[in-house]
C-alpha cells in the first residue's frame, strides 16, 4: 500500500475515536506491517530468559483488529513484577510491556513463570525464565586434601579473599609432624595468598598419620583441609627419589617406578621409595606411565633424581640425531634452524662454485627434513660471504674447504660437527664439503 493510502487510513482511525471519545487518545506506535488477518492478538516474544544477570525485559502487545482491545495479564511468581496488568491497545497498534525480576533472597536455581494475557478475541502465554547464581564463598581454601605421601616433606595450600575488602585469618592445627609457614596473617581484597606446610618424619613410626588443617577468617568463612602422611612400614630403603621434568625441572605425579622387583608410584611432587635392602649395586630402573616416554636406565641406593622426557616432546622426529659420540643421551633439534652458505670457499679453485652453491641451497631443506624425522624444514636458507660463527645458536653453517686438516682424513668428502646443551637440545651445528672429487656435471648426482 503507497505511503499516502496509510497516512489517510491512519487519520481516518483516530478521528472517528476522537468523535466518540471524551478522553484523549493514547499514544501508541502504529505497526501495520506483517498482520494477517487471523493474527488477531500477538504478544512476542513468548519465550523470556533473562539468566542469571539481567532485571529487566519487555514483551511487545500487538492488536490487528479494527477496533480498540482490552487487555489483562497475570502471574503468579512472587519474584516476577509487571509494568500493567491491564491496559486497552487502539486498533492497529502494538504497544511494550515491561516485566523485571527481584532475585531478592531466593536460593540459588532456575525459576520459571508463565504470563497469561486475555482479551475478547484471543490470548497469549509467554513463558519467563531467569536464574539465581550460586554465590562465591567469601573465603576458601584449596586443595582440600593433601598427602604428603610417603616420602615428601613439604607442599602447601592456597588461601584466597572472593570479597572487595581485607581479610584477617588464622589458621591451627593439632599433630606433632606437621608444621605451618605461618598461623595467622591478611590477604587483600580479591587476592590470594600461598600458605605452606611441612612435615617433621624423624622417630615417626611406619604407619599412616592424619590430621586437620582448619583456616578461619571470621565471618568470611572457613575451610578445613585433611592432611595425611605416610610412613614405610620396612626400615631399609632400596631406592627413593624425585622423577622430574627434562625440561623444566617439575616433579612429576602419578609414574609407576619399577626396581629391584618392587614398583610404587610417585607422589604430587614426583617422590617415591621401594623399601628393601640398600644396594651399591647398579639394577634396572624402569619409569612408565601416562603423558611420559617410557625410559629405562640404571640405579643404585644414593641415586635420587631422574629425568623422563614428556610424551608431549616428538621424540620420533628427533631421533635421528642420536649420535654414538654424545654417549647414550639422545640430542636433538627443538627449533628449526636457520641454514647458511658461505659463498668464500678455503682453497678451492674450481670455477663451478657456483653451480654448487646452487645445489647445495636446494638440498638443504631434504637433509634437515631426514636430520629431523621429516618433522623440520629450515627456518631460513642464506646465502653469504659473512656468515655467523660456527655453533651460533639455532644455526647450522655450511662451508666449502679443500683444506684437507678440515676433515678427519684423505677420503672424506664431507663432515659435521654438532654443539649442543646439557639437556640434550642441539644449539648449532657446521658442515664442511669437499667436492673437488666430484667436480664436473657427469658427477652432479653424487654431489646432491
Amino acid at each position: 500500500m503507497p505511503r499516502r493510502v496509510l497516512r489517510a487510513a491512519i487519520l481516518v482511525v483516530c478521528t472517528a475515536f476522537a468523535c466518540n471519545s471524551p478522553s484523549p487518545v493514547e499514544s501508541e506506535s502504529v505497526n501495520l506491517a506483517g498482520l494477517g488477518a487471523n493474527n488477531r492478538f500477538q504478544v512476542s516474544p513468548l519465550d523470556v530468559n533473562l539468566g542469571s544477570t539481567g532485571t529487566s525485559a519487555s514483551v511487545a502487545l500487538t492488536n490487528s483488529t479494527r477496533k480498540r482491545l482490552t487487555w489483562t495479564a497475570s502471574e503468579s511468581a512472587g519474584w516476577l513484577s509487571l509494568g500493567a496488568t491491564s491496559g486497552s491497545l487502539a486498533a492497529r497498534t502494538s504497544k511494550a510491556l515491561s516485566m523485571s525480576v527481584q532475585r531478592g533472597s531466593l536460593a540459588p536455581g532456575t525459576y520459571t513463570t508463565k504470563v497469561t494475557f486475555s482479551t475478547s478475541v484471543g490470548s497469549a502465554v509467554v513463558s519467563v525464565t531467569m536464574s539465581v547464581p550460586q554465590p562465591p564463598e567469601k573465603f576458601d581454601v584449596t586443595p582440600l586434601k593433601v598427602d604428603f605421601g610417603t616420602s615428601s616433606t613439604s607442599t602447601s595450600v592456597t588461601l584466597k579473599n572472593n570479597t572487595t575488602t581485607s581479610l584477617s585469618w588464622t589458621a591451627s592445627e593439632s599433630s606433632s609432624w606437621l608444621a605451618l609457614g605461618a598461623t595467622s596473617g591478611t590477604i587483600a581484597a580479591g587476592s590470594s595468598k600461598t600458605l605452606s606446610l611441612s612435615a617433621d618424619r624423624d622417630g615417626m613410626t611406619p604407619g599412616t598419620y592424619r590430621t586437620n588443617l582448619r583456616v578461619s577468617a571470621g565471618t568470611a568463612g572457613a575451610d578445613t583441609a585433611s592432611v595425611t602422611l605416610t610412613v614405610p612400614s620396612a626400615t631399609g630403603v632400596t631406592l627413593a627419589g624425585q622423577m622430574i621434568h627434562q625440561f623444566n625441572g617439575q616433579g612429576l605425579a602419578g609414574l609407576t617406578v619399577q626396581y629391584d622387583g618392587e614398583a610404587t608410584t610417585t607422589d604430587a611432587s614426583g617422590y617415591f621409595t621401594i623399601l628393601g635392602d640398600a644396594t651399591s649395586n647398579l639394577q634396572q630402573l624402569t619409569i612408565s606411565g601416562a603423558g611420559i616416554y617410557k625410559r629405562q636406565t640404571f640405579a643404585r641406593t644414593g641415586d635420587n633424581r631422574w629425568r623422563v622426557v614428556p610424551s608431549a616432546f616428538d621424540m620420533a622426529a628427533f631421533n635421528d640425531l642420536a649420535r654414538d659420540e654424545f654417549g647414550p643421551g639422545t640430542v636433538r633439534w627443538v627449533t628449526a634452524p636457520t641454514v647458511y652458505i658461505d659463498s668464500r670457499p678455503e682453497g678451492f679453485t674450481s670455477p663451478e662454485l657456483s653451480t654448487w652453491i646452487a645445489e647445495v641451497k636446494a638440498q638443504v631443506p631434504t637433509f634437515i627434513s631426514r636430520w629431523t624425522g621429516g618433522q623440520m624444514s629450515p627456518a631460513a636458507i642464506i646465502v653469504t660471504s659473512s656468515p655467523p660463527s660456527d655453533f651460533t645458536a639455532g644455526t647450522i653453517v655450511i662451508h666449502f674447504s679443500e683444506n684437507a686438516a678440515d676433515y678427519e682424513g684423505t677420503a672424506s668428502i664431507g663432515y659435521a660437527r654438532l654443539a649442543y646443551m646439557g639437556n640434550g637440545t642441539l644449539n648449532g651445528a657446521a658442515v664442511w664439503l669437499r667436492y673437488l672429487a666430484y667436480s664436473g656435471s657427469t658427477k652432479a648426482s653424487k654431489r646432491k
